[in-house]
């Protein structure tokens, strides 16, 4: 049985010491993580040391997002050249996901088409874990774009006291879409200031914090009334406080502020938790499913092709994560322990919730 989400492991009040991190620990294909959201911007995010315990466990989560790191297996167009079996060994991604990573709010003011969706690519390797590109889709068109400068996000294996520095630069030709480029410059400064315990609503965890100071530089290039111009996009300085444990594959708790002279504000707090849909966007697409109760299979008819199903138990543990394929889909149930289940559509657009027994 497949158990994506392992709290219990967590639960132990017992201190193992300080930790390493290998590449074993990091997020791999095809693979679901959901976390809680809230602002604080009281937060304690600078103490930090040797065997110290941060507890975060009193924190109200205000809402919710889910990553989902896809297989090269769904990519498509020219992407599958750049990123998939055939590129060059410190090309081959491990896994795409949707980010946030470049300001779209900035830049769509400036360009004239929408950007409907950005792609970040990620190899995992026992040296580290890298950023190698991004993939930009507007009007349904994607364009693929490999980092001429590979930025090393982790460099493994990691313990306390480690420290690392990287660079990255990708340059983003929007051509033929639009006659435009986007160039982002990326220096990472990371320091592993911190093992103990860290303690959130999710669980309590054995954990390194890592200290990511992010100095970033954006800027594009297009043409106005046959003028070309380049403009800046203005990204703050951002710290990145962030606690990962061996027993869960993404950070366990994360603190993002951004400092602007000389004073860090607060912006995101996140951490690793159950699903709960507390915030997320429940979608009005038609969903059907059948038998229920349920023996070995579920056969499932969607409005539109899901981008996943997640069956949850009660207490809104994941215990399985199916990709989309289609409208109609068949989902294996025959391993899940008999009880009360929710099975999650995840559609691009927000979820749909079903109920069901097995």
């Amino acid at each position: 049985m497949k158990h994506l989400l392992l709290p219990f492991i967590a639960l132990s009040s017992l201190s193992f010491g300080q930790i390493t991190l290998t590449d074993q620990h990091f997020a791999g294909p095809d693979e679901t993580y959901i976390f809680s959201t809230l602002t604080d911007p009281t937060i304690d995010y600078a103490t930090t040391g040797a065997n110290h315990t941060w507890d975060f466990s009193t924190m109200v989560p205000q809402s919710q997002r889910n990553l989902i790191t896809r297989p090269t297996t769904q990519l498509a167009g020219t992407s599958i050249f750049l990123f998939g079996s055939f590129a060059p060994a410190p090309y081959k991604a491990t896994y795409f996901n949707e980010t946030t990573d470049l300001p779209l709010d900035q830049a769509s003011s400036f360009l004239p088409i929408p950007i409907d969706e950005l792609n970040a690519f990620t190899r995992r390797a026992a040296d580290g874990v890298t950023s190698i590109g991004y993939e930009l889709v507007s009007g349904g068109q994607g364009l693929g774009f490999r980092s001429d400068t590979i930025e090393t996000r982790y460099a493994l294996p990691m313990t306390y006291g480690n420290s690392y520095e990287s660079r990255g630069y990708t340059n983003l030709d929007l051509n033929p879409i639009y006659d435009a480029i986007w160039r982002q410059h990326r220096h990472r400064v990371s320091n592993v200031d911190g093992w103990g315990t860290v303690k959130t609503p999710y669980g309590q965890f054995d954990a390194l914090r890592i200290h990511h100071v992010i100095d970033e530089l954006d800027s594009i290039y297009f043409t106005f009334q046959g003028f070309g111009m380049w403009i800046p996009i203005p990204v703050p300085l951002t710290h990145e406080y962030e606690w990962r444990s061996t027993s869960d594959k993404e950070s366990v708790m994360k603190i993002r502020t951004n400092e602007i002279g000389g004073n860090e504000t607060v912006t995101a707090v996140e951490y690793r938790d159950n699903f709960n849909g507390l915030g997320l966007t429940e979608s009005a697409l038609k969903v059907a499913f059948y038998p229920n109760p349920a023996v070995n299979e579920l056969h499932v008819s969607t409005e539109e092709k899901a981008e996943n199903f997640v069956i949850v138990d009660q207490a809104g543990r994941i215990w399985k994560r199916i990709s989309g394929t289609s409208k109609d889909q068949v989902i294996d149930v025959s391993d899940l322990a008999s009880g009360s289940y929710s099975l999650v559509v995840l559609f691009s657009t927000g979820y749909t919730s079903r109920k069901f027994m097995k």
